[in-house]
């Protein structure tokens, strides 16, 4: 779990605009396949117009797997999605041995876990999540979801308190537990794995 201090010093990091490389990211994952990393980042929370003079900044600890060495045929977001789907008795089978990924904005790079937007060759952190914890601040001062959630847009809102539950796709008619993220490496304040880390402190 992220707490306080370790949230205010991600803060105070992130501020420095240091940004995490590519080259570090490929050097850290050592060529392996699947790696267990944990990864900080910062995000700025969108408000609603009316509050637009806001800062709304979210801090993220999460336990991820990372990718280094994939070969382009394996399909490593479709085969999480077919074993989680498989755990869930509310799935038709052949839906999830039929399940295939949909186009996304972005390509893989050389080492795996380091994405390109297609349009702006902006470059990401693609990671499957474990488990994660976040702590919001408002103007510097932390603050609750519920505090969070009267600064933005009522859909927003919405979004942010809701409980977490599996993700159905209904391409594929088929429902999971896996999540994804797409991390601007911007965003990043560290990532620790291999027994090493890499940050912007």
């Amino acid at each position: 779990m992220l707490n306080l201090q370790q949230a205010q010093t991600a803060l105070a990091a992130h501020a420095n605009n240091v940004q995490i490389t590519a080259q570090q990211i490929g050097e850290l994952l050592q060529n392996k396949s699947t790696t267990f990393a944990q990864i900080v980042y910062c995000t700025v929370v969108a408000t609603a117009a009316a509050h637009k003079d806001i800062n709304i900044v979210k801090v993220v600890s999460a336990n991820v797997q990372l990718f280094a060495n994939i070969l382009a045929a394996t399909q490593v977001f479709a085969n999480a999605v077919k074993r989680s789907a498989a755990k869930l008795a509310t799935n038709d089978s052949a839906a999830i041995q039929q399940f295939t990924q949909q186009s996304n904005y972005f390509a893989h790079t050389e080492v795996y876990s380091v994405v390109a937007h297609k349009q702006t060759n902006a470059l990401y952190l693609y990671a499957i999540y474990n488990a994660a914890s976040s702590v919001y601040f408002v103007n510097g001062v932390v603050a609750t979801k519920q505090q969070v959630a009267q600064y933005l847009t009522a859909s927003a809102a919405a979004k942010l308190l809701a409980v977490s539950a599996p993700t159905h796709n209904v391409a594929n008619n088929v429902t999971h537990n896996v999540k994804v993220r797409t991390i601007a490496l911007a965003n990043l304040v560290s990532i620790t794995a291999n027994k090493a880390q890499v940050s912007v402190a």
